[in-house]
């Protein structure tokens, strides 16, 4: 019993540290991660397995089909093809024959003379077969084939493209995960930073107090302030441990894994004023939306194509045997047999006519949206520069600000240790000095976030 009790507190202890594992996370090891757990980039993967197998499926269509045919039949009565005169003679005939004669021996040596020529027939079905080999080309099909090949090929490059689509978002997603995680840990730190100022203070008018040389008054302020900058530093530390799960579901790990972020450099990039004219040829995006203006120009010549003539041809190489005639049993038969076949619709031009007009105004559809969508995605570009501009503008400006508030707060420090500044001028000033903070931190990620919508914009996110 003791083993087991020592084993299963083992067991415990192990799963404990598994639980509490830490890892340490680079931003290129997130993006990696990211990609290999995002569900969408696993299913458009699975979407291009599926459009290569349509693919060359529609390219057997070129090719002749063969196929095997075999049957077997068993009739249980026999097939007898004698016949009598009197069943050649209608009964309404025989009863207008003229009265007084006996046609009875008559119609008896129609019958013996008409049995030398006329042999009665037995056909026994029991165990016929037949089998064989058929092939069949088609030679034109109104164009379907080859529109269906280009369709389908045109369906694995518009897979393709809805990876890379995915890939894009994936990355995306990552950036933006990976760095609102820094940026709150950044904030919990400043949190902690500020409060560490806060309990400095506290302690200096503590025992400044006990010697009666400052008002009470001073004192409560400073622990208000304290007690509401630790309420905040248990939301920092609260948003963190939820952005902390946000990105172990982005990288695929579990969501008691600790991470620790290794890349927290926030570089500037120059600003940026045009672009060439080939980004948006870069976006898989509008290559989407091109190649879908392209499926359905090809849809409406496969319409075109269903109500123009056919053409093919068909042989057959088969037998036929197990037949029984007259109590006799001859060879198999060769029923071999080729054949063309030309269709050419006459009746459905009503309907097709509208079909095709359906498929014409489809096609134009697609080709509106598609320059819709190509000047909103260009708007999108530009917009993504000026917001990229924008935001290194802020972020210069966040970081002189954040010098004036460091050399403010160690100013005021010192004018407070003398004497001349009062405690609540103190309290502004470094209020003030953590706003700044918080700023440039939020600057800095808005900087990331930006940079990141700008290179998936310019169709460079990789």
């Amino acid at each position: 019993m003791k083993q087991i009790a020592l084993f299963f507190l083992i067991f415990l202890i192990i799963q404990q540290i598994q639980a509490q594992q830490t890892l340490i996370l680079s931003l290129d090891s997130c993006i990696e991660m990211s990609l290999r757990n995002s569900y969408d980039l696993k299913s458009a993967i699975k979407l291009k397995e599926k459009a290569r197998a349509e693919h060359n499926g529609v390219r057997s269509m070129f090719f002749p089909k063969v196929s095997l045919n075999a049957s077997a039949v068993y009739m249980f009565k026999d097939i007898n093809l004698t016949k009598n005169i009197p069943d050649f003679i209608e009964e309404e005939a025989l009863h207008n024959l003229p009265e007084g004669i006996d046609w009875q021996p008559i119609l008896d040596v129609i019958q013996q003379t008409f049995s030398k020529f006329w042999q009665p027939i037995e056909l026994s079905l029991k165990g016929a077969y037949m089998a064989g080999v058929s092939l069949q080309q088609p030679i034109f099909a109104g164009g379907r084939i080859i529109n269906g090949t280009k369709m389908a090929k045109l369906g694995e490059r518009m897979s393709e493209e809805n990876i890379r689509l995915k890939r894009h978002e994936a990355i995306l997603a990552a950036h933006q995960t990976y760095w609102m995680y820094v940026s709150v840990g950044e904030k919990v730190r400043l949190a902690k930073a500020y409060e560490k100022l806060l309990a400095e203070l506290e302690n200096t008018v503590k025992n400044v107090k006990d010697v009666d040389m400052i008002n009470r008054a001073d004192l409560l302020k400073i622990q208000v302030q304290h007690d509401e900058v630790k309420g905040k530093v248990r939301q920092a530390e609260a948003g963190l441990q939820l952005s902390r799960m946000a990105l172990c579901q982005i990288i695929g790990v579990d969501f008691s894994t600790s991470i620790i972020a290794s890349d927290t450099t926030f570089y500037d990039r120059p600003i940026i004023s045009s672009l060439s004219g080939n980004a948006l040829d870069k976006r898989p995006e509008y290559k989407l939306l091109s190649m879908q203006a392209e499926m359905k120009s090809l849809e409406k010549r496969d319409k075109i194509g269903e109500y123009l003539p056919t053409i093919g041809v068909a042989a057959t190489l088969g037998y036929i045997g197990g037949l029984k005639i007259n109590q006799y049993k001859p060879n198999a038969y060769n029923i071999s047999n080729a054949m063309a076949v030309l269709s050419v619709p006459i009746t459905g031009w009503w309907e097709g006519s509208a079909k095709i007009k359906s498929a014409k105004a489809d096609e134009d559809i697609a080709k509106l949206e598609l320059q819709k969508n190509r000047e909103l995605l260009n708007l999108q570009i530009q917009q993504a520069i000026m917001n990229l501009n924008n935001a290194y503008s802020d972020l210069q400006h966040a970081q002189e600000a954040l010098k004036y508030a460091d050399e403010s707060l160690k100013v005021s420090q010192d004018r407070y240790s003398v004497g001349m500044e009062t405690l609540t001028e103190l309290l502004f000033t470094q209020t003030s000095w953590q706003a700044t903070h918080s700023q440039l931190i939020d600057a800095k990620i808005n900087y990331r976030q930006r940079e990141i919508e700008y290179l998936k914009a310019i169709g460079e996110i990789e």
